[in-house]
């Protein structure tokens, strides 16, 4: 029987909980070349469950939004279709000026993406607001260059993975999106809400889920050199 320990991290955000569990495999230098790849299937599983990908980091600042958050699609119409992803970018910042003035000056949560590679090739934004800063109609009110569709952030199938990975889809091109231009922006007041991640290590590699959520995934990676479980879950 393995005595190693579990190295244990456990990312809260909102009601958004994410937990890994993991027995290391030691590397060393006499490693075959198999043996190496067995163990960096351990290392670096691609079922994540703290903060290791751009969607995970996404999916925990989505969290902080917790049951009030909506997504807005803002398009443009004809008449106001920007030429490139710069002019985007200003009708966007307009866009955030009115909204500030709105809010009274202060700051709000909010996170965005611009895209414009899918579908028809037109530029649009999405846009996710507290929907007790910004109801959906006054998000429609104060767009001003074509139309707006919204709908919840967190969904029963997907829970706020669904959405972060949407969000991370489209790479740059060097044309609609610029090179190096990252797939989404948010607030500092957002990612200043996220508490640091708990560690500790354990004899147990079970995650325990608890029964009242909403919504769950799993996942189990194991071979001769290590183990690592994982489990999301949002509680209701």
């Amino acid at each position: 029987m393995d005595e190693r320990p579990w190295y244990c991290v456990r990312q809260r955000a909102g009601p958004l909980v994410k937990e890994c569990r993991a027995i290391r495999p030691r590397f060393s230098q006499y490693d075959s070349q198999a043996d190496r790849k067995e163990k960096n299937e351990i290392i670096r599983s691609p079922h994540s469950a703290v903060c290791r990908s751009q969607a995970d980091r996404l999916e925990l600042r989505l969290a902080l939004f917790g049951f009030e958050g909506s997504h807005h699609t803002l398009t443009f119409d004809n008449i106001h279709l920007p030429p490139n992803f710069h002019a985007v970018r200003t009708f966007l910042r307009a866009f955030m000026a009115r909204a500030i003035r709105w809010h009274g000056g202060t700051p709000f949560d909010w996170i965005y993406c611009i895209e414009g590679l899918h579908g028809d090739h037109r530029y649009h934004i999405h846009l996710i607001l507290r929907d007790s800063d910004f109801p959906p109609a006054l998000v429609r009110y104060l767009w001003k260059g074509g139309d707006v569709w919204d709908e919840p952030v967190l969904m029963p199938t997907g829970g706020y993975r669904r959405l972060a990975e949407y969000f991370n889809k489209e790479r740059t091109d060097g044309i609609f999106i610029p090179i190096g231009r990252h797939p989404w922006s948010c607030s500092r007041s957002l990612s200043h809400q996220l508490p640091p991640p708990e560690r500790w290590r354990d004899s147990s590699g079970v995650v325990e889920i608890p029964d009242n959520i909403f919504w769950a995934r799993r996942g189990h990676n194991e071979n001769s050199f290590g183990a690592y479980n994982y489990a999301s879950y949002i509680v209701r």
